[in-house]
């Protein structure tokens, strides 16, 4: 039989029990610490945040306390302002913080991290993103910034955690398999394991470090799977090529800071390309003055991340010959095709006149492209399918038109999505659509994409936010009412539907 305690002791049981749990509150509210230091401004200087750019302290109309971040980017910059934080291991974490001006950038970013929103708004409006590290994450840069001579205004940035990661490790004897640990955009596709991958660091006692373009050489043909190359700060002058292989389970990592800069010495050539070598991802560095930025040709599932292109005579990142998954995220493009022939685009996939070359289902995310791109921010080739175009920022301000570069973005291929974009100066158009080939430049999706055509300087009396040369019944577009257009010009081409 069983006994039940007296009515009397369980209510103090009870009782008992609920002070303990009150007790405990204070604790568990408290366990969400502040890991940004200065996330309000209130200090008189901007320290620990490194500004780039115009930027300082306001003391007017913070969004509370006594200050706020003003900052004031130049005509060829985004004044960016960015901490370096400690964080944990398998662990989430959510960013939040109050902005106001246009396109604000709220991001974060290090080992397997990357990702970002923006707001576009005159008054304060709150960003936030949730993400989760991975197994060797130590430090994540958070980073704010804005857009081309717009000042824009930041307060109350906040970075804390919200406890590890709910999946156990795998067992010792099981391979890893990549995962992308950026925080995916709620409509765009999610990358499943093997395709479109985050990098997984390498364990730390295969690095090689490298201060030398011999050096740096000499790595990249001795690369194994598993390796990571770590570039130190300064000036690494040739023509490097990368042709060893990484694995799914076990990627081979090019990585230093935007100060660790290749350059060619005669600005011919590719500044880095990587043939035949699959699983490989880059990430920081800068690459300059060469005819052609990064070129990926043959390697699929390669990953750049965070790197910036510019001062390029003609492309600045380019995927070829059939290089699939690959992804460009976060990264910089700008000053490319610096010739001036229509040559120079800032993202190309695929190779023109030809349906050969497979380079399908690239991904294109939350980049910055131009000012001063010598052709199409982003041309999508015929023969390639299945690509996503999201969350990029593009400045068609030196388009030329002298090769039919008059938008930012060119789709001759099948089935691609483009996505939460913005973009403003341009020609004629903001998105073109065109039929290159017989059955090609189909099945675009457009929705959620910011188009400013103000001051489009094209001849074209017509000027669309989203241009479809083509289409008809048997080669549909989708354009989502949730597109917008500012300036004198239509959303889309009259009998396109928009729904």
């Amino acid at each position: 039989m069983t006994h039940r305690p007296h009515r009397g002791a369980a209510a103090a049981g009870a009782l008992a029990l609920g002070s303990a749990v009150l007790a405990l509150l204070p604790a568990q509210a408290g366990a969400a610490t502040e890991l940004l230091a200065n996330g309000g401004f209130e200090a008189a200087a901007l320290s620990p945040w490194t500004c780039t750019g115009t930027a300082a302290t306001t003391t007017s109309a913070p969004h509370s306390g006594t200050a706020a971040l003003s900052a004031s980017p130049g005509a060829a910059d985004l004044a960016p302002c960015t901490q370096d934080v400690a964080v944990q291991p398998n662990t989430g974490y959510t960013l939040t913080a109050w902005v106001k001006g246009s396109y604000v950038t709220l991001a974060a970013s290090g080992t397997g991290v990357s990702t970002s929103t923006w707001a576009n708004a005159p008054g304060w409006t709150q960003l936030a993103r949730t993400f989760t590290t991975g197994p060797d994450t130590t430090r994540v840069t958070v980073a704010l910034s804005g857009w081309y001579g717009s000042p824009y205004q930041a307060d109350d940035v906040s970075l804390t955690a919200t406890g590890a990661a709910p999946s156990s490790p795998p067992p010792a004897s099981a391979s890893p398999t990549p995962s992308s640990s950026a925080s995916p955009t709620p409509s765009a596709p999610v990358s499943t394991p093997g395709q479109n991958d985050a990098t997984l660091s390498p364990p730390p006692a295969d690095t090689v470090r490298v201060s030398t373009a011999k050096e740096l050489q000499a790595a990249l043909s001795a690369a194994v799977p598993g390796r990571t190359i770590q570039l130190a700060d300064g000036t690494y002058t040739g023509n490097f090529k990368i042709t060893t292989a990484g694995t799914a389970a076990a990627r081979i990592t090019l990585t230093g800071s935007p100060a660790a800069v290749l350059t060619t010495s005669t600005g011919g050539g590719y500044g880095l390309s990587l043939a035949g070598a699959p699983y490989w991802t880059v990430r920081g560095i800068t690459v300059t003055h060469a005819q052609k930025g990064i070129m990926v040709d043959a390697s699929d599932h390669v990953v750049l991340d965070g790197v910036t292109v510019h001062h390029t005579t003609m492309e600045g990142v380019h995927f070829r010959n059939s290089s699939s998954y690959g992804v460009l995220r976060g990264s910089t493009v700008h000053d490319t095709g610096t010739a001036r022939d229509g040559k120079g685009e800032g993202v190309y996939v695929g190779t023109a006149n030809t349906l050969t070359d497979r380079s399908d289902h690239v991904q294109i995310l939350d980049n910055t492209i131009g000012p001063n791109i010598g052709g199409e921010n982003i041309d999508l080739k015929e023969g390639t399918t299945g690509g996503l175009v999201s969350g990029n920022r593009f400045d068609g301000n030196g388009l030329t038109n002298v090769n039919y570069d008059d938008s930012w973005v060119d789709v001759k291929g099948n089935g691609y999505v483009i996505e939460n974009n913005t973009g403003t100066r341009t020609m004629n158009d903001g998105y073109q659509t065109h039929t290159q080939q017989p059955g090609w430049g189909c099945g675009t999706v457009f929705r959620h994409n910011a188009s400013d055509l103000t001051g489009a300087t094209g001849s074209n009396p017509a000027k669309y936010a989203i241009d479809v040369t083509n289409y008809s019944a048997a080669c549909p577009v989708t354009v989502t009412a949730d597109n917008t257009v500012t300036g004198p010009a239509a959303l889309t081409n009259p009998g396109v539907p928009v729904g």
